[in-house]
């Protein structure tokens, strides 16, 4: 079994020196622009924090138990403040699937029965939005505006992570250092920071990993009947999350395969082990059949010709134009198939099709390039989640790619120095809570990259393990102890790396250049089902429009329709502009440059025949954020501020401050790292 454990580590640990080669040198490009830094600067970036943290856990290993402490608390008072703040500041809209689920969610807390054909097509969807549905019926009452609520309600739960990952570092006895270490990097985590916001299943999914590895570990700790109702609840925790989010499966037969490495080290007897499985089983039945009941009594009827097979999932996966994520043109060839064989039918089809299309050597090529979705970038798609804020912060509305290109950097740097300390862990430990993180690993991969559609946030739930591995692996490499002329050599080592990093980072901002700035988004309603809305002959609607910063352009989506129009916006009394014509040709409308604030948009139709434009439907606004009585619908609108000169993503100064404090941190880590007798 010994020699099982360490080809499971040494495994997960070649994914992780695959995944780094990826994320270092062909990271994918957020929002889709080619402004990453280069992989010099990336290099220069990470050597500089893991001598950082090199430093800093000898200092942190100095301080007496009470200064350490203390540290601690006020580290996690403020994970507290930070995520508070975020919690109130940032609103998420809801867009794609969590607008479905939000929208219905809310029909359900008010008691209604009906069901959106989405769920028809989706029903993996269905038992996360009773989720919601159970926690919006007590928010509504004390509030019409319960986001901010849901938003502290997710974190809370995210924390459970943070909670479970300082418990395990107390048992493995590395909570000196480890405990800051850890909390530290949950404070400077964006994405633990932006999934909290997202109003979909991946808040809910992101701490199930050291969540089901604590209680294990208590578990293991306890005898009796205590032993065995901590392993029971470790087993509905993961039921719980396989029900929401199918992939967490992979989860759930970790916790299996564990059982078996477990009891083979002697930690069980087999009639334990026995019972331990049956029990896996039956709290995984159990959690389905009450998410059944639970489905009948909210009015949910599965329509199996209009439900997407499994083998759609398959097919989109091995799509080599798309890298294997998700792509609309492969959904609309199945989902207009008529009945349920039509669709497995096709989706039969799409794989074979793709399958010799690509042969032996075409496959693994396209396998390498999900690994790449997979892995390769360390903020697991969360830049590319929320687009349409009800309410976020002007400033970051306003500089939103500037502050991302910042973000992305410090967040690549990070999520490297992990996945390093991470693989030095895999390949020197050999306890099985490693191993329970390395079958995790191996796992979720095998799952996307192999087989299902893939994603970089379906790699989110391995971001907690990733964290605890590094903590460990930190303690595994060696300490340096550089003396004076090794110290003075690093140091201009640092200060090469550091112009050079200048330099590079300034050309990239000089190469990316920004030409328009989105103000105002409401883009909800193209997604699975166009929701339309038609303005008969002599009917005008309005929309308020929230514009962050100033505009000049408004783009709107009329679906064909060739009846005339009159567009008129305004901004409070004034008229900023009106436009008249044929509504196909009014889609891209020009006008005056004007401030921040809110505009008003009135569309009438002056022709013989109804017009139709995009719209989204729902029961609460996507401006304020209020629930509505009835739905209403609200046209969908971009707005922009097209620049006549184009801008820098960034500015010289900023390189130099940034690269200039990281060099400063380095060498002064530096200093850190001397001969105890000098």
């Amino acid at each position: 079994m010994k020699a099982v454990v360490k080809s499971v580590n040494w495994l997960a640990a070649a994914v992780l020196v695959v995944a780094v080669g990826m994320a270092w040198l062909q990271p994918i490009h957020f929002f889709g622009n080619p402004d990453w830094a280069s992989p010099v600067v990336q290099l220069a970036m990470v050597l500089g924090l893991l001598v950082m943290t090199m430093a800093g856990r000898q200092v942190l290993k100095q301080l007496s138990s009470r200064q350490y402490r203390w540290l601690l608390i006020g580290l996690v008072g403020l994970i507290a403040i930070v995520q508070i703040l975020i919690a109130t500041s940032f609103v998420d809209v809801a867009r794609a699937d969590p607008f479905f689920v939000r929208q219905q969610a809310l029909l359900l807390a008010r008691g209604s029965h009906h069901w959106q054909h989405y769920f028809m097509i989706y029903p993996n969807n269905v038992n996360f939005t009773l989720l919601v549905a159970n926690l919006l019926k007590p928010l509504l009452k004390l509030t019409q505006t319960p986001w901010v609520l849901l938003n502290v309600i997710r974190f809370i739960w995210i924390d459970t992570g943070l909670i479970s990952g300082l418990y395990l570092l107390n048992r493995w006895r590395y909570w000196q250092p480890g405990a800051v270490s850890f909390s530290l990097l949950w404070l400077v985590s964006v994405p633990v920071a932006a999934f909290g916001l997202f109003a979909y299943t991946d808040a809910l999914v992101l701490p199930l990993l050291p969540d089901s590895l604590a209680l294990l570990t208590l578990g293991l700790s306890l005898t009796g009947w205590r032993r065995w109702g901590v392993l029971i609840g470790d087993g509905l925790l993961v039921a719980v999350g396989v029900v929401m989010k199918t992939n967490l499966i992979v989860l759930w037969l970790t916790l299996v395969l564990m059982r078996i490495i477990l009891w083979w080290q002697r930690q069980f007897n087999g009639r334990q082990m026995l019972g331990w499985l049956v029990s896996l089983v039956m709290t995984l039945g159990v959690m389905f059949a009450v998410m059944r009941t639970a489905q009948q009594q909210a009015g949910y009827t599965r329509q199996a010709d209009a439900a997407l097979p499994a083998t759609s999932w398959i097919a989109m996966s091995l799509n080599p134009q798309s890298s294997g994520e998700y792509r609309h043109g492969d959904f609309a060839r199945v989902n207009q198939m008529p009945t349920a064989a039509a669709k497995r039918q096709q989706t039969q089809q799409m794989i074979q099709q793709r399958l010799h299309q690509m042969g032996v050597t075409g496959t693994l090529v396209h396998l390498l390039k999900k690994m790449r979705v997979f892995w390769a970038t360390g903020d697991f798609d969360s830049f590319k989640l929320t687009t349409q804020w009800i309410r976020a912060p002007r400033w970051y509305l306003n500089h939103q790619r500037q502050l991302q290109f910042w973000l992305v950097l410090m967040t690549q740097t990070i999520y490297l120095t992990m996945l390093v300390q991470a693989i030095v862990t895999l390949m020197k430990r050999r306890e099985w809570a490693v191993t329970f993180v390395a079958l995790a690993i191996l796992g979720l991969t095998a799952f996307h990259v192999g087989l299902w559609e893939v994603e970089g946030r379906y790699a989110l739930p391995l971001l907690p393990g990733l964290m605890l591995l590094s903590i460990v692996g930190g303690r595994e490499l060696p300490v340096w102890h550089l003396n004076r002329v090794m110290r003075r050599q690093l140091t201009w080592l640092v200060v090469v790396l550091a112009a050079i990093s200048v330099v590079s980072l300034w050309q990239t901002s000089q190469a990316t250049r920004i030409t328009d700035v989105v103000r105002g988004n409401q883009g909800n309603g193209r997604y699975v089902v166009s929701t339309v809305q038609k303005i008969g002959p002599g009917h005008a609607v309005t929309t308020p429009l929230a514009v962050s910063g100033k505009s000049n352009v408004l783009r709107l989506k009329p679906v064909a329709t060739h009846g005339r129009v009159t567009i008129t916006l305004t901004k409070g009394a004034h008229v900023v502009k009106r436009w008249r014509g044929s509504a196909n040709e009014l889609t891209t409308l020009n006008y005056p440059l004007t401030a921040a604030g809110n505009l008003r948009l009135a569309i009438k139709n002056i022709g013989q025949t109804p017009v139709r434009y995009g719209v989204m439907a729902a029961n609460y606004s996507p401006l304020t954020g209020r629930v509505t009585a009835k739905r209403h619908a609200y046209l969908q609108v971009v707005i922009k501020q097209q620049f006549i000169k184009p801008h820098a993503l960034t500015t010289g100064a900023a390189s130099l401050a940034v690269v200039g404090c990281v060099a400063l941190a380095t060498i002064l880590g530096l200093g850190r790292l001397r001969p105890e007798t000098e």
